[in-house]
């Protein structure tokens, strides 16, 4: 959407709504290079987990004023939510209870938890961006500049589960350690503040 209220001020908004779900389970098996072996772990239970590398919503609103005298500043907000984390296909298999140790009692309650999809944190981003240009003679000078989540905001924008613990015994060991998970996730973040200029010239 782009509508120019004025003759010098336009505003414009973008919006991206989507519910990406993995409706079936694919069945999962595992090559070894080493021995050419394949190993088949049966249905992976991934029905009902959504969609990872991408936020579902989107949202954008810029307001741009445009100065008679050639200079120009503009500003947007977006907000981006509904972003999940790749999940390990392994660990939703019946291999994740499977265990040679007699003695491990699965506490499904945990297993649940261990399993559940994280989704991030919706966020807020800030954005700037101007602009001036100067004619001398038969030149045009020009300059552009934008900044980039102005507030400098940390924010994740993907990541996956390891796949090195695909059992609860040791997905359980992992978390009442009393520590950092040893395999917990691997995380994508965005870029804190960032700036650009730009100089040209035209002849």
């Amino acid at each position: 959407m782009e509508y120019q209220l004025t003759s010098t001020i336009k505003v414009t908004g973008v919006a991206a709504y989507g519910e990406y779900t993995i409706t079936n389970n694919p069945d999962l098996s595992l090559t070894n290079d080493t021995n050419a072996t394949v190993k088949d772990y049966g249905k992976a239970n991934l029905t009902g987990y959504r969609q990872a590398g991408m936020p579902q919503q989107a949202y954008s609103f810029g307001i741009e004023y445009r100065d008679p005298k050639f200079w120009w500043i503009g500003a947007n907000a977006n907000y981006l939510g509904d972003n999940y984390l790749d999940v390990a296909n392994i660990k939703r298999t019946t291999n994740y209870y499977t265990s040679n140790d007699p003695d491990v009692i699965v506490d499904q309650a945990k297993a649940d938890s261990y399993l559940r999809q994280e989704k991030f944190d919706s966020f807020f981003l800030y954005n700037l961006v101007g602009g001036k240009s100067w004619k001398v003679d038969k030149y045009t000078i020009g300059l552009f500049a934008n900044v980039n989540n102005v507030l400098d905001f940390t924010y994740k924008t993907g990541g996956f589960e390891q796949s090195r613990n695909a059992s609860y015994q040791n997905d359980n060991e992992d978390h009442t350690s009393g520590g950092p998970l040893v395999f917990g996730p691997k995380y994508f973040y965005g870029y804190g503040r960032t700036y650009m200029l730009n100089v040209y010239l035209t002849f």
